[in-house]
């Protein structure tokens, strides 16, 4: 099964919406800047400056990102839990 869905998560969900949002397939965001002091970042890149007025268009490309899995399905979250069971120092 192919989901071709955008997914918008806020960094700080307490100033905004409280969780992810997931739009549907041909769903398209656009988000105006209302003050200074904002950044953007996108799928982990460096952060751009905006500034009041700025519009950010968010939608699907029309081409998809092919990922390579080397682990089994399980392993991020085996690796995500043995992590979170360690002491911290």
């Amino acid at each position: 099964m192919h989901l071709r869905n955008i997914l918008l998560v806020p960094i700080a969900p307490h100033l905004s919406v409280d969780r992810a949002v997931v739009l549907a397939e041909g769903s398209s965001v656009s988000i105006t800047v209302r003050s200074g002091n904002t950044v953007l970042s996108v799928d982990g890149q460096s952060a751009i400056d905006l500034d009041e007025n700025d519009r950010v268009d968010v939608r699907a490309a029309e081409y998809a990102a092919r990922f390579v899995r080397f682990g089994d399905p399980g392993y991020f979250y085996r690796n995500l839990n043995a992590h979170m069971n360690q002491p911290h120092l």
